[in-house]
């Protein structure tokens, strides 16, 4: 291989740079190191998003019928894809048999189906198990790298002795991107009908059920009668069904304690601006992006302790973190307390110290030291 002749790597992701933290991540780091020449980047995904022209886009196709068949297919289609492309590296971000580098963003998926969903498994769990275990059962020469320690643990528990080497690299952030804006605020909470007086608590998820919105409602409504004079208000930005959590807080007489911003694509910035502190007590997360980002506009975080992101979060200094069961009560009393003044600057401060050193740049320099490492083992493997 020449030494000014790019690297060719292969990635793989069923989706690129749409909404969603993995997605994300996959974008982030792939058009970082594009950007260096020393990779030519090829993406092999069902969907993307992006204007980087310095990566090549290879659609993979999908089908509708069965469901239960899709993962094997994506799986198989890309695999074909690649095999033809003559590259020196795979990095996977999907559970595919072999590639050289896998970041890990989900939990295995028996594991989510007991722990999380609690229930059966169905014809596509089963596929999906199916190739997952044939990604650790080939995975022996890889470099995996989990976005959270939490993570890591969770499949030491589902499969005893890992293969291949395990390297812990959690998303980063562009903490520049959030800075809080007094006209940002301003205009965010006229928009939704939100008074400045308030106090904002801000959730962002994409699955309200095991994201815990319902136990985080109750403890917004606790905290309002704890300190009626706050007007406290959780504002909740991303898709799902609203009607069953809007009926929490109207079932209390505080319907105006909850308001529904839905799905924000782009600008979500703008949302860290308009709050005062941020919250999310999911039942599960490999890591959490969204706290970062919160940690990054200088907002007091609020978190569960089946969170990834906990491994930033220290309780009492960026935030506080409660139990994963935690009751509304428990929950309203850690909100008045890290909307108290003082509190709300020194967590703010402290959390913001924390998004400064996880910047994506330290995020993609992970990823091209494990290319490196294996574009080596396979050059002592060609000897």
């Amino acid at each position: 291989m020449s030494g000014t002749r790019p690297v060719r790597v292969a990635v793989i992701a069923e989706n690129y740079g749409t909404a969603g933290g993995s997605e994300r991540f996959v974008q982030e780091v792939t058009e970082r190191l594009a950007q260096t020449g020393r990779f030519e980047f090829h993406v092999f995904a069902n969907r993307w998003s992006s204007s980087c022209t310095a990566v090549r886009f290879h659609k993979v196709p999908r089908i509708k019928f069965p469901r239960f068949m899709r993962p094997w297919f994506f799986t198989t289609m890309a695999q074909r894809q690649v095999a033809r492309g003559q590259f020196h590296l795979v990095h996977s971000h999907w559970p595919t048999p072999k590639a050289d580098v896998f970041t890990t963003h989900g939990a295995p998926h028996g594991y989510w189906l007991r722990k999380v969903l609690r229930r059966r498994a169905g014809l596509f769990d089963h596929m999906m198990m199916q190739i997952e275990r044939r990604m650790i059962r080939d995975g022996s020469r890889a470099i995996f790298m989990p976005v959270s320690a939490f993570l890591k643990d969770r499949f030491g528990d589902t499969y005893g002795e890992l293969p291949g080497r395990w390297i812990v690299n959690g998303p980063g952030v562009d903490a520049d991107r959030f800075v809080p804006d007094a006209a940002t605020r301003a205009d965010v909470r006229s928009r939704f009908g939100i008074p400045m007086h308030a106090r904002v608590v801000l959730f962002v998820g994409m699955n309200f059920e095991t994201k815990g919105l319902g136990r985080l409602i109750e403890g917004v409504i606790h905290a309002r009668r704890l300190q009626p004079a706050q007007d406290i208000r959780l504002l909740v930005v991303g898709r799902g069904r609203q009607e069953p959590f809007a009926r929490i807080a109207a079932q209390a007489g505080m319907r105006d304690a909850v308001v529904f911003a839905g799905l924000q694509s782009s600008g979500i910035e703008r949302f860290y601006s308009a709050a005062d502190a941020f919250a999310l007590v999911s039942e599960f997360e490999t890591f959490g992006m969204v706290v970062l980002e919160a940690m990054a506009a200088r907002l007091p975080v609020l978190i569960s302790d089946q969170m990834g992101v906990g491994e930033l979060v220290r309780d009492g200094e960026q935030g506080f973190v409660v139990a994963c069961a935690a009751s509304g009560e428990r929950i309203g009393e850690r909100v008045v307390a890290m909307l108290e003044p003082d509190a709300q600057r020194r967590m703010g401060l402290a959390g913001r110290a924390v998004a400064e050193r996880q910047s994506w740049q330290r995020v993609a320099d992970a990823v091209r030291q494990a290319y490196e490492a294996q574009l080596q083992a396979t050059s002592r493997g060609a000897l």
